[in-house]
């Protein structure tokens, strides 16, 4: 993926290419776990698992769902069974890091965690457009699609390390009864 997984094609069996392909995803999860550990330290665990009972079944469900049609895509294309584990640490890796961001944004409610959403949400979007690049149909279009995605997230990233974690007045919202 766009700097994530690779496609592994039949002409490209040298050890040294299969060496680049496992390393590079590799450094690509590890990257994505240090930012998910980010976040998560920003979260009370308690106030989610209490508060956000039902968006975690269906982030859960979802993500469930996503994986299993993102590996059905990618394993006829597979050489090796590491591969297929690694790609799907890898989509794990990244749907996770997905609902942990909507759920920083839930509990934070700010403009901070909502950039970090965002950019993370087009990060996952570069991703899967980059699946259909790869196995689909090597069309241009898909490639500066998921090129200018990556871009969108990275500046989102960048904006949103410059804010700082206010939180929304709670005097500004009127209680329904």
């Amino acid at each position: 993926m766009d700097g994530g997984i690779q496609m592994m094609s039949p002409e490209k069996g040298s050890m040294l290419d299969d060496f680049d392909y496992f390393v590079g995803n590799l450094l690509y999860i590890i990257a994505y776990l240090f930012l998910m550990r980010k976040i998560c330290s920003t979260l009370c665990a308690l106030h989610v698992l209490k508060n956000f009972k039902i968006n975690l079944v269906v982030l859960t469900i979802l993500n469930i769902y996503l994986v299993y049609v993102l590996q059905a895509i990618v394993v006829p294309f597979l050489k090796m069974n590491n591969d297929y584990y690694l790609e799907l640490i890898y989509n794990v890796v990244l749907l996770l890091l997905l609902s942990v961001a909507l759920l920083n944004y839930f509990y934070r409610d700010n403009k901070k965690s909502l950039y970090l959403f965002i950019g993370v949400l087009c990060i996952v979007f570069s991703e899967v457009i980059q699946i259909a690049y790869f196995y689909i149909s090597e069309r241009s279009f898909l490639s500066f699609i998921f090129v200018t995605l990556n871009l969108t997230a990275f500046h989102f990233l960048y904006q949103q390390t410059k804010l700082l974690n206010k939180t929304n007045d709670k005097e500004n919202y009127a209680a329904v009864e």
